[in-house]
């Protein structure tokens, strides 16, 4: 009994890890079981050691938001592909309401990938002021959603993402938490965004805000992307045929 009590020690603080990750757990606070399976999520990791850094990248940036007085919410995305999965196997028959298993319909990955975050007062992350880490994997398309706490109301702070123990780091980023509900906020700056069509649009507008200290907060509304198929030479979108799967999403 006793040489099983260094494996048990082990499974609690992966799981931990895994749950440190907002993204494996349920959309709805009042549907738990929506969220993914954990235990079956550790178990398929039959390699006992991370994803080679080597081979994964920040593909798609980072984004933070939802900001309280004393936290924000952090994204990111780190996989070994740009792209997705592209299976377009749907779901036929009698199945359960929210399936945990994905690997029937998406190639499931054995091996974690971990990932860092930093959160400080300034550009150079010097100041750091809150840090964790998360695991991610293929059943949540290798997103990181992370809830940094511990922090100062209507602050500036930075933050960056790195793939642990490596120096593949994402792009620096920086975040503004909110005020408290009874504080005298006299100012703030608002940018919003509204409907972009993404093979046609000029983004500029979004650079010139993100660079403007007198922004505070950034409202984005609409769509980006719309089902009907593309022919812009100046910006190419993938499928240019009117999208109708998964995959074409």
């Amino acid at each position: 009994m006793l040489s099983l009590l260094p494996f048990l020690a082990v499974v609690p603080a992966v799981l931990a890890d895994y749950s440190g990750n907002i993204n494996y757990g349920s959309p709805s606070l009042r549907h738990r079981g929506l969220g993914i399976h954990l235990p079956s999520v550790v178990k398929r990791q039959t390699v006992p050691s991370y994803a080679n850094a080597s081979a994964l990248n920040f593909t798609h940036g980072i984004a933070s938001g939802d900001p309280y007085s004393d936290s924000v919410i952090l994204w990111t995305r780190v996989a070994p592909t740009a792209d997705n999965d592209r299976s377009n196997v749907t779901v036929s028959g009698t199945v359960p309401l929210y399936n945990h298993l994905t690997e029937e319909y998406v190639r499931a990955s054995t091996q974690p990938i971990c990932v860092s975050y930093v959160v400080a007062r300034d550009e150079d992350l010097k100041r750091v002021v809150s840090q964790g880490r998360a695991y991610t994997s293929s059943d949540i398309d290798y997103t990181v959603k992370v809830e940094a706490k511990g922090l100062k109301a209507f602050t500036q702070y930075w933050y960056q993402f790195r793939v642990c123990g490596s120096e593949v780091v994402s792009p620096k980023g920086r975040t503004k938490t909110a005020p408290r509900a009874n504080d005298d906020v006299s100012d703030i700056g608002l940018a919003v965004y509204s409907c972009s069509n993404f093979p046609n649009g000029f983004f500029n507008a979004y650079g010139n805000s993100a660079r403007k200290d007198n922004v505070d907060y950034v409202l984005h509304l609409g769509d980006y992307i719309y089902e009907y198929a593309t022919s812009n030479s100046l910006r190419p979108v993938q499928p240019r045929k009117e999208i109708f799967s998964l995959y074409d999403y």
